[in-house]
């Protein structure tokens, strides 16, 4: 592949000769003839710019063909006038508008040493009645189709005199061109060529739970990236034999084989977190991930390597007949599987990974974190319950719950429905990924009592009479919030530990909530048999929490 041809057919991207040549694509030994339709003509000077355009499912660039047509771009320069004409092709790498002159140094940054030996395949001298389509030198490269760079500006410049090491000459513009579509920046400050996707846009990756990340077929899992812009909604899309960098550079066209595995929206914080599912007959092998707009070839986000997709090495699977119980057993886990009536017979697989959906609403039980993938070919006749066995020495001391990651919805429930020891059950319709996990209680924003109860006065009741006990947690939290309600006696001189007495409500009273003064009130119906006893009412939560009132009571 001739380094005149690379730099012609990706001149908008020069920096794909900086990365060097044997890392591009290859180019169609001969791609199907392209249909030209006019997009402008400028004449300036006596030098006429033609821009043409032509889509394509074969790219001129090489590579499969494409799964939608792509717009390749072509320009034609013919100097009408009477001298020679020195020629400049600029283009915006880093800001957007602010075109840089490929010609010189300064348009490369910390590339300039790199690309000092192709510098001067930007510029060129046209003869007076010389064209670029007509002549048979070095021109006709720059006739060549280029690549439709989303959002990126070509220039062609006059310049004043031919450039050199000494001489830099002034340049005035004689046509642009911008293509439509948003703008993806290079980043011209680093000099690393070991990655050369790392010139381009922001890294997405798989969360691999703080290691590489365990990727197989039917796989969900998240994908991260940082540094985008907010509220942009952004696919995600895997296929082999891509490479991020030379793919959005050459006209960012999905190839054929390309799969969409999910999409989501841009956070505030310009952060990315969605849910991506791999497909169950997906074709083991290398894959690079890309997160963009497919219809406007915007790709503002891809993985910075290849990642595999391999046979899981913790999986087992076993045949099912039917309605019943099917246990899986990995280790010393076992799953258990039990299907309902009407459901069909086929295989039943469980793998056990790092990898998987964040959580968001709770914390993991296990750590290293834990995910049971589990699928099956049989169609179910209702919903199934799954069981999940583990070591309850190792656990925190929440009690565990069964969460099910909804991959239709991109969320997870909790589907507990028993536990007992060493188990943990849950009823579900649909099936991949499960977690073992727990809610942390929150700690409610307690204030009070509030009157008729004194928190700086001495509290004097009558036995037998109810007393509204009012208290704030600063908004609705719900009418179970109360774990107990309990009376303890002083102790004496010959019982130091006080009587403990569970409290009663006024009829039917319970506990209730105002939401004009944001107040819980509990009638706290207190027993005639408490005359001139003296002691602390206490209220338990449901957060933990326990908060009392001394009170004496009367005769």
């Amino acid at each position: 592949m001739s380094k005149s041809r690379v730099v012609a057919s990706a001149a908008l991207a020069g920096v794909l000769v900086v990365a060097g040549l044997s890392a591009a694509p290859a180019f169609a030994d001969d791609p199907p003839p392209l249909v030209w339709s006019l997009l402008s003509t400028d004449t300036v000077d006596g030098v006429t710019v033609t821009w043409e355009t032509a889509s394509t499912v074969n790219s001129p660039f090489g590579g499969e063909t494409l799964r939608d047509e792509m717009p390749v771009l072509r320009m034609d320069v013919v100097n009408n006038s009477t001298e020679t004409k020195v020629l400049g092709l600029g283009t915006d790498f880093v800001t957007k508008g602010a075109v840089d002159h490929l010609w010189t140094a300064a348009a490369w940054g910390a590339f300039a040493d790199d690309i000092s030996g192709i510098q001067s395949s930007f510029w060129l001298s046209l003869d007076a009645g010389e064209s670029l389509s007509a002549d048979g030198g070095d021109a006709a490269n720059w006739h060549n189709p280029l690549p439709a760079w989303s959002g990126h500006t070509l220039r062609v410049f006059e310049l004043s005199e031919a450039p050199s090491e000494t001489v830099t000459p002034t340049a005035a513009p004689l046509s642009s061109l911008v293509v439509p579509g948003r703008f993806v920046g290079a980043n011209l400050a680093t000099t690393s060529l070991d990655n050369v996707s790392e010139i381009l846009g922001r890294q997405a990756s798989v969360d691999g739970g703080g290691g590489s990340p365990d990727l197989f077929p039917s796989l969900s899992a998240t994908v991260t990236a940082t540094g985008l812009t907010a509220g942009e909604e952004l696919e995600l899309w895997i296929a082999p034999d891509l490479d991020y960098f030379f793919f959005a550079l050459l006209g960012g066209g999905l190839p054929v084989s390309a799969v969409k595995i999910g999409s989501d929206v841009v956070a505030a914080d310009g952060s990315l977190s969605a849910t991506m599912t791999l497909p169950t007959n997906l074709p083991l092998g290398r894959y690079q991930l890309v997160a963009g707009d497919s219809a406007e070839r915007y790709w503002p986000a891809g993985s910075y390597g290849d990642f595999e997709v391999t046979t899981p090495t913790t999986t087992q699977t076993v045949a099912s007949a039917g309605a019943g119980t099917v246990p899986v057993t990995l280790g010393p886990t076992q799953v258990t599987l039990t299907y309902p009536a009407g459901t069909t017979a086929g295989s039943t697989s469980v793998t056990i990974s790092g990898t998987g959906p964040a959580v968001d609403g709770f914390q993991l039980i296990s750590d290293p974190r834990l995910y049971y993938h589990i699928n099956t070919t049989a169609t179910l006749g209702g919903p199934a319950t799954v069981c999940i066995s583990f070591d309850p020495d190792i656990l925190s001391p929440y009690p565990p719950q069964l969460f099910h990651f909804d991959t239709t919805q991109n969320q997870w429930f909790d589907i507990t429905t028993t536990r007992s020891v060493g188990q943990v059950c849950g009823v579900t319709s649909s099936f991949s990924p499960f977690v073992l996990g727990y809610v942390e209680p929150t700690t409610f924003d307690f204030s009070g009592f509030f009157n008729p109860v004194s928190m700086t006065a001495e509290n004097i009741a009558k036995p037998g009479q109810a007393i509204p006990v009012k208290f704030s947690l600063h908004g609705n939290q719900g009418l179970d919030v109360i774990t107990s309600a309990r009376f303890v006696t002083e102790g004496s001189t010959t019982s130091l530990v006080g009587e403990v007495i569970d409290t009663t409500t006024a009829g039917g009273s319970g506990l209730s909530y105002d939401a004009r003064s944001d107040q819980y009130t509990y009638v706290w119906k207190t027993p005639k048999t408490l005359s001139l006893k003296t002691g602390r009412f206490e209220l338990t939560l449901s957060d933990g929490t326990t908060h009392s009132f001394n009170v004496t009571f009367k005769k």
